[in-house]
């Protein structure tokens, strides 16, 4: 793996730093290279270029917003013996929490900025002289699929939140009671699904799949 990283990296250093993590999906390691130190998400699994492409583009999209700060994606590299690692800016974190309120604002700012490039476009418009020529988004979903572990996360572009996109489902989420009466949940696109109350005495259950919303 290492001798592929310096050549897709295009480093003749690839020396371990000693930091080392990881959870129940990926492992990650940090290397100092000849253009800095970066972080390297590791996954053996055949799903994990799928995986890492889709935080390679979420990370794109909220370093431009300029808000919260996130790690700069590098690229995602297949790697030869199976599996892929996602490469990314190595960022030293520690004693964070006091940090905690400016977090929350960040968190804020992320949230409103299309909406903030949005009344400034319609607001450039009306101005003699200026162009609409601030970029808005003005589709619901994201242009690549995101994943949550390994599920493949299908949150394809449409007009509406209510409406889905075609040759899309979702996930419906049921409460199964004792004696074969259910509360079923009222699944919506985009990632979420709301569901009725869980009846007392019953037991959350998985209806159906159809495929991949959320």
């Amino acid at each position: 793996m290492e001798a592929q990283l310096k050549k897709e990296l295009g480093t003749s250093m690839l020396k371990s730093t000693g930091h080392s993590g990881g959870g129940c999906i990926s492992q990650g390691q940090s290397f100092d290279t000849d253009h800095g130190r970066v972080f390297v998400k590791i996954n053996h699994k055949s799903q994990a270029k799928r995986m890492f492409d889709g935080e390679l583009a979420s990370l794109e999209a909220i370093v431009m917003t300029d808000t919260v700060k996130v790690p700069k994606p590098v690229k995602v590299i297949e790697l030869d013996t199976g599996g892929a690692v996602f490469v990314m800016e190595h960022v030293d974190m520690r004693g964070l929490s006091r940090h905690s309120k400016q977090l929350g604002e960040r968190l804020a700012d992320l949230h409103l900025h299309n909406q903030r490039r949005r009344d400034r476009q319609n607001k450039e418009q009306q101005t003699v002289g200026k162009g609409a020529d601030v970029p808005v988004i003005d589709q619901f979903g994201f242009q690549v699929p995101t994943c949550c572990g390994y599920l493949p996360q299908s949150v394809l572009t449409a007009l509406s939140f209510s409406t889905p996109p075609p040759s899309t489902a979702t996930l419906s989420t049921s409460w199964a009671s004792p004696g074969c009466s259910e509360g079923s949940a009222t699944p919506s696109t985009l990632g979420t699904t709301t569901r009725s109350p869980r009846p007392r005495g019953s037991r959350r259950g998985i209806s159906c799949i159809n495929s991949s919303t959320i």
